[in-house]
């Protein structure tokens, strides 16, 4: 199977959330985190609140048999929570003060679902041994940042190429894209790549890919930018603007190193004395040293500049776009 294979044929998140609430029986009631872990991930518990919000087919999926985690009712798009309240006691659930009574024992848990979260998480795992730190050998004569924008679902992907030795831009490319995939934490990569899919063909040779997030900093040592760089081949770097994890070095200065389990994973950079660090880690095919070296030199603001200006790029298509 070729790498880029991982990103296509992407479940429907919402069809698969409708379908495990549709199994909640009357006179019981499910919880949003409940539902994400039916889905393979409890990270998944605020999509499940976005998903019961957009629900077209109240009676096939009943949101209302969903509440919060301490039997609290929630919100409620079908009327508001008086409503929702006056729905389960029709139903049979008693509540009072807005939660839920005797909730363990109306707590429906008894799922079946073929858990397609566990399934992507898979992929990114058999996607992680192709993973590489080592040094990108050669020049780099090019860095091309790349962001992507949404409005709603429409993404507005970016690249911005820079001249590597004089920080010159050399050229701008923007295509839009439906994103298919729901934003979900950790998994965002689904969502994005398919998105920048076409951008790569514009990549020639002699460069590396800086993308706005996380590379092998990341809770699975394995962010976008790294999943990106795997897919594509390419060698990426990750620029995020907030920390996920490891420890910064206590050792004062513009650049310090993060770790991990005792290694370097990345390294938190600033313009200057004062000013918010950025989060630079390896993607694929270059070493944490390397990510960090090509960033500092093209740091002339907060952001570096690659991923500076595709935001920028990205964001002035979106909203001449919602403009329109």
């Amino acid at each position: 199977m070729r790498l880029t294979d991982s990103i296509r044929n992407l479940p429907d998140m919402m069809e698969a959330t409708y379908d495990i609430v549709a199994q909640v029986p009357e006179g019981r009631v499910t919880t949003y985190g409940e539902v994400a872990k039916a889905l393979g991930d409890i990270v998944a518990s605020r999509f499940v609140g976005v998903a019961m919000s957009m629900n077209q087919d109240i009676v096939r999926v009943p949101c209302r048999r969903v509440v919060q985690s301490d039997g609290s009712i929630g919100g409620y798009t079908g009327g508001g929570p008086r409503k929702k309240i006056r729905l389960l006691r029709q139903e049979g659930v008693s509540v009072s003060n807005g939660k839920v009574l005797d909730f363990d024992k109306v707590l429906f848990r008894d799922f079946e679902s073929d858990h397609p979260l566990v399934e992507l998480r898979n992929r990114q795992r058999r996607l992680k041994k192709h993973l590489s730190r080592k040094n990108l050998k050669g020049h780099i004569s090019r860095v091309a940042g790349i962001d992507v924008a949404y409005e709603g679902d429409h993404g507005f992907a970016a690249m911005v190429v820079l001249d590597y030795d004089t920080g010159s831009e050399l050229e701008q490319v923007v295509i839009e894209a439906e994103a298919a995939f729901p934003y979900i934490p950790t998994y965002l990569a689904f969502r994005e790549i398919p998105v920048i899919d076409p951008l790569m063909k514009y990549l020639g040779e002699d460069f590396v890919v800086m993308y706005d997030g996380n590379g092998i900093l990341h809770p699975e040592g394995f962010g976008i930018a790294s999943q990106l760089g795997v897919v594509f081949d390419v060698p990426t770097m990750g620029v995020a603007k907030k920390l996920l994890c490891g420890e910064i070095s206590s050792v004062f200065g513009k650049t310090r190193e993060i770790r991990m389990n005792g290694k370097v994973v990345g390294h938190a950079l600033a313009v200057r004395q004062g000013v918010k660090p950025v989060y630079v880690s390896t993607g694929h095919g270059c070493s944490p040293s390397q990510a960090k070296d090509i960033a500092s030199r093209l740091l002339k603001h907060r952001i570096p500049e690659p991923t500076r200006r595709a935001h920028i790029v990205a964001e002035e298509a979106r909203r001449g776009k919602s403009n329109k």
